[in-house]
C-alpha cells in the first residue's frame, strides 16, 4: 500500500473480510483530554476480497481489494459494547432473566457418559440395563478419547436425559440423549436434590454394575486427564463449579436455549413428561419455573426475529457468519413475566401452540440422517417456515415487549 494511503487510512476503523471472516484494526492518537466517540460515528473502511492464497503479499492482495466507506458507531447493549455500521439507541437496562439462566454441566469425556442401549426396555423403573457409549457421539470426539469405548451394565438410577446444541430446535426438543451420570436424586421434605458420588460410595450403596463402570471412568481419566487436572476427579471434574449438583429438579418447567449457532433456538421442558430425570449440558442454558406461561412467554422471545438481529453486532463471526449465542441474547431488555399482561400471555398461549405444532411436523417428518451443522440448520429453518402464522404473530408481540 502507498504511504498517502496509509497515512489516510489512520484516521479510519478499518475492517477487512476475507472468506467471509472479518478482521478489524483501530487507528488512534493518543491525546490527554478523555475523549468520547463522537455520536455521529467515526469513518471507516470496509475491505472485501477473496485471496488467491492464505497470507499473500500485499502486492496480490492489493487488487482483489473492494473499499466500501462506512460510518461506524459505538453502540451497546447491556455491558456488552461493538462498533457497527448500524446507529441504534444504546440501553443499559438488565435483562431480569439474565443472572436467572445457567450454563449446563460440561459432561464430557462424552464417551464416559453418553450412552445408548443394547436391549429393548419397557420403562427404566428400578431396572438393570444393559448400555454401550453411544455411537452419536463418536465422530465428534477428540484423542485420546475418541478411541475409548465403554459397555456393560448399569442400574437404571443413574440414567438421565440431557440435550447437545443439535437436539435443540425451534419450540421443540428432538432425540434427548441418554447420559450415565455418578449422581443420585434424593428426595427431603418432599424437595429433590442431586448428590455427587465417587465409585467407592456407590459400591457401598450396593450398586455394583454402576460402582464398575464408574471405576473404570476413574481409571482411564487418570491416564489420560491433563496436566492442570492432576488433582480433579473424574466426578469432581463433571461438577465443575457445581453446575451439575445444583441444577434445580424441583420446578416443573424448564426453558432451555442452545449456547453455539447463529441465532437463539427455545424450548419448554416440562419435565412430568420425560422418561427420566433431565440435566443440561454445557451446550445449553437452563432456566426453571413453576410458573408455566412464564416458561413459554421466555420461549417465544428467544425464537424470535428481534432480539436474535439485535444481537448480531455483539456475537462472534467465523467462517459461516455469527455464532456463539451464549448470554449476548440475554443482554436485550424484556420485562418479567406478567400474569396480568395481556400481550405476555398472548406470547404464552402462541409459544405453547407453537410447540404442539413443531413437535408434529417432528413426527411427521424424521431426520433421514444425523443433524450435523448444515442439516440442522436446514430443520430448524424448515420448521420456523411451518410455523409461519405463528412467527409472524410472535415477531409481532414480541417487538412490541421489548419496544
Amino acid at each position: 500500500m502507498k504511504q498517502d494511503r496509509q497515512v489516510h487510512i489512520q484516521k479510519y476503523f478499518l475492517q477487512v473480510k476475507s472468506a467471509n471472516i472479518p478482521s478489524s484494526v483501530l487507528f488512534a492518537e493518543r491525546t490527554k483530554d478523555k475523549r468520547k466517540i463522537p455520536t455521529e460515528g467515526l469513518p471507516g473502511l470496509i475491505l472485501t476480497a477473496s485471496l488467491p492464497a492464505h497470507n499473500c503479499n500485499l502486492q496480490i492482495a492489493a487488487s482483489k481489494l473492494t473499499e466500501q466507506p462506512v460510518t461506524w458507531f459505538y453502540v451497546k447493549q447491556g455491558k456488552s459494547t461493538a462498533l457497527s455500521t448500524k446507529e441504534t439507541k444504546t440501553n443499559t437496562k438488565v435483562n431480569p432473566y439474565k443472572k436467572q439462566f445457567k450454563q449446563g454441566a460440561t459432561i464430557v469425556p462424552r464417551s464416559f457418559y453418553f450412552v445408548e442401549l443394547t436391549q429393548d426396555v419397557p420403562d427404566f423403573d428400578d431396572r438393570i440395563l444393559h448400555i454401550k457409549t453411544a455411537d452419536a457421539i463418536k465422530p465428534d470426539a477428540k484423542m485420546p478419547w475418541k478411541e475409548i469405548d465403554f459397555n456393560g451394565k448399569m442400574e437404571s438410577r443413574f440414567l438421565f436425559r440431557t440435550a447437545l446444541s443439535k437436539s435443540i430446535l425451534p419450540f421443540a426438543l428432538y432425540k434427548p440423549d441418554l447420559v450415565v451420570l455418578p449422581v443420585t436424586v434424593e428426595t427431603n421434605d418432599g424437595m429433590k436434590k442431586i448428590k455427587l458420588h465417587d465409585a467407592i460410595d456407590i459400591q457401598r450403596q450396593g450398586y455394583l454394575n454402576a460402582s464398575k463402570w464408574f471405576s473404570n471412568v476413574e481409571n482411564i481419566w487418570k491416564i489420560h486427564r491433563t496436566e492442570k487436572n492432576q488433582i480433579i476427579s473424574s466426578e469432581n471434574y463433571l461438577n465443575w463449579q457445581n453446575k451439575l449438583s445444583e441444577q434445580n429438579l424441583n420446578d416443573p418447567f424448564v426453558v432451555l436455549y442452545n449456547t453455539s449457532g447463529k441465532d437463539a433456538n427455545s424450548v419448554v421442558i416440562e419435565r412430568g413428561k420425560f422418561d427420566l430425570e433431565f440435566l443440561a449440558d454445557h451446550k445449553a442454558y437452563i432456566f426453571t419455573t413453576s410458573v408455566k406461561n412464564d416458561a413459554y412467554y421466555l420461549s417465544a422471545i428467544l425464537n424470535s426475529s428481534a432480539p436474535n438481529k439485535m444481537m448480531k453486532d455483539f456475537q462472534a463471526t467465523g467462517l459461516f457468519g455469527a455464532r456463539h449465542v451464549h448470554k449476548k441474547i440475554l443482554d436485550i431488555f424484556y420485562p418479567k413475566f406478567n400474569e396480568k399482561n395481556k400481550v405476555h400471555n398472548q406470547l404464552a398461549k402462541l409459544s405453547e401452540q407453537a410447540h404442539e405444532k413443531a413437535k408434529a411436523y417432528l413426527i411427521a417428518n424424521v431426520p433421514k440422517q444425523e443433524l450435523s451443522a448444515i442439516f440442522l440448520g436446514r430443520l430448524r429453518m424448515e420448521i420456523k417456515k411451518h410455523l409461519k402464522e405463528e412467527m409472524e404473530e410472535i415477531d409481532e408481540l414480541v417487538k412490541e415487549v421489548i419496544g
